[in-house]
């Protein structure tokens, strides 16, 4: 009897944990395939040694490689897992975030170890499609045990991340937020409508959607940031984010920050070169916003602190504009052999907007950091392909740099570089101030505001 009653209150629990189980099951199998020291045994301030876990996960959808980089020392860990979505960019957020690269085997690949002097666990995930990404991001909660999960995509990944959250694959089985935050890089509007966060009508199709409708009928919405370079208004209709395509600017949601990072190219060029363009492409880097904006969705997700508003050229403030040299207001700098693209406004049903720029040529809206704030040269998002084409198409992804000259120059109708600064302790007090400015704004580190400082110091082509 006593053997039958304990049987008769097993059962239950037993059920119970049969259930419980099955949600794991669909969720999938992590398979580990090799450990090993990372960044070649680098410790880290605050976060010390990381290894490099490569793993292959099992999903319903289909398996997806992963790499996950975690501090050794468990105690040293934030409890903050960084997801990237890889796409057919490949891992960008090394980059991005640490100015190293995505070889992990190497201590110089760490860059200036961002991500991992703050003892985040970075996880790269190969995904094809937003279900994929959903699943592998419940299978790595449920290894992992994090305080709190942010998506992170870069390009054709950051794209992956608007269509999850688009089609409601942001909820969990349980009913939870699948990713507490979402760092969206260099992604423009993408293809297909809604483009925008809130709600807006297509004057196309005339339907009303956005990106946010289905999260926000079930509450699980991420807390996101996205940001775009100006490239990504010339060639992935970054405005689209802003108006939907419509002659009004659609007001984001509460959960939403959008930031242009002024006068970049899609992704910074390590130097100008020119390739198939007929111009040097962009330095102009984006990681200092990257690192900042990646502590604030730090913030914001744990504890609820939003970051600073947005910075993205609207049509309200008239800092959208055609794409034609004179609504833009670039310089004319055909004396020194660059012309502005030309026959672009006519393509596609929705019109193309792109940044109002200052008489240097640098987008008037956004984050513009110190070396666009305070310039050597002209920086902008896009550039022209070489060939006999006439108008000329643009350059893909490349951004233009035309350095301004020692002193001044016939056909130039830009400051030369005597003229703005009379010496290299002023031109570095402008950096420090601008630099600073930012800072205080919530828009820079302090450790980013210290090396734009350093750098003024050195640097050799003010006298």
């Amino acid at each position: 009897m006593r053997l039958m009653r304990c049987l008769s209150l097993l059962a239950p629990l037993l059920a119970l944990a049969s259930c419980a189980s099955q949600p794991s099951a669909r969720i999938g199998t992590l398979e580990i395939v090799a450990r090993a020291p990372a960044y070649g045994g680098t410790v880290f301030e605050g976060g010390g040694a990381y290894e490099a876990v490569t793993a292959v996960a099992h999903l319903a959808s289909g398996d997806a490689e992963v790499l996950v980089l975690q501090p050794t020392d468990a105690l040293k860990k934030s409890g903050v897992l960084l997801i990237e979505a890889a796409g057919a960019d490949g891992r960008l957020l090394a980059r991005m975030a640490n100015d190293g690269d995505a070889r992990h085997e190497r201590a110089d690949s760490a860059g200036n170890g961002f991500t991992m002097r703050r003892g985040h666990a970075l996880v790269s995930v190969k995904v094809s499609n937003p279900q994929q990404l959903r699943e592998a991001a419940l299978l790595l909660q449920r290894q992992y045990l994090p305080d709190a999960t942010l998506a992170i995509g870069g390009g054709q990944g950051g794209h992956l991340l608007r269509d999850m959250v688009k089609d409601g694959l942001n909820r969990s089985p349980a009913g939870h937020k699948v990713f507490d935050g979402a760092l969206v890089m260099m992604t423009g509007a993408g293809e297909q409508f809604p483009f925008t966060y809130g709600p807006a009508k297509d004057p196309v199709s005339g339907r009303t959607d956005g990106i946010f409708a289905r999260c926000s009928a079930t509450a699980t919405c991420p807390k996101l940031i996205h940001l775009d370079s100006t490239n990504d208004f010339w060639q992935a209709r970054a405005a689209l984010v802003a108006t939907g395509g419509t002659s009004r600017d659609i007001a984001m949601p509460d959960a939403v920050r959008a930031y242009l990072i002024s006068s970049t190219q899609h992704f910074y060029a390590d130097r100008p070169v020119q390739a198939d363009c007929r111009h040097p492409n962009n330095p102009a880097r984006q990681s200092p916003v990257v690192r900042v904006m990646l502590d604030h969705l730090v913030a914001w997700t744990r504890g609820g602190k939003a970051p600073p508003p947005s910075r993205y050229p609207l049509l309200a403030d008239s800092m959208l504009t055609k794409a034609d040299p004179d609504s833009v207001g670039f310089p004319d700098l055909r004396a020194l052999g660059i012309s502005h693209p030309e026959g672009l406004g006519g393509q596609g049903p929705y019109p193309l907007l792109v940044p109002m720029a200052d008489v240097d040529g640098h987008d008037i809206a956004g984050i513009r950091l110190p070396e666009i704030e305070v310039p050597l040269a002209t920086h902008a998002g896009w550039n022209l392909r070489r060939g006999r084409a006439n108008p000329p198409p643009l350059c893909g992804p490349n951004g233009l740099l035309v350095p301004f000259s020692a002193t001044p120059r016939k056909g130039d109708p830009r400051r030369a570089i005597s003229q703005r600064y009379p010496s290299r302790i002023e031109y570095a007090k402008a950096v420090a101030l601008s630099a600073r400015a930012l800072r205080d704004q919530g828009l820079l580190l302090q450790e980013d505001v210290d090396r734009y400082i350093e750098r003024a110091r050195r640097e050799t082509r003010v006298p």
